[in-house]
């Protein structure tokens, strides 16, 4: 089994909508930092140029990548989302916490 760890830089306000699609994709959980950063839309009423986004990481097998890909993709265009990022890795080892124990099925309850 391959696994793959999904991360989006999204504006702050969709974050909700984004909850709930990740939810139809069978997606138990998920990691939410805030952050800063500019890129494509900086925001240039600020000397830095910075603008609050969201970094949301979360783990998934292979399979489902496109589903959850997918609705990433439907969340921004609903929500009139001009900006945002999307990446896809894969992970060499996922480990659960205490136990030491490899982690099968990233996408199942533990």
């Amino acid at each position: 089994m391959t696994i793959k760890r999904i991360t989006a830089i999204v504006p702050v306000q969709m974050l909700k909508p984004l909850e709930k699609h990740l939810r139809t994709c069978g997606v138990p959980g998920v990691t939410v930092e805030h952050v800063k950063g500019y890129g494509e839309h900086p925001n240039f009423f600020r000397r830095d140029l910075m603008q609050a986004n969201a970094r949301v990481v979360l783990y998934a097998e292979a399979d489902d990548v496109d589903s959850i890909v997918a609705a990433v993709t439907r969340c921004a265009t609903e929500s009139g989302t001009q900006a945002g990022i999307l990446a896809v890795e894969t992970i060499d080892r996922l480990v659960h916490l205490p136990s030491g124990e490899d982690v099968s099925r990233p996408l199942s309850t533990q």
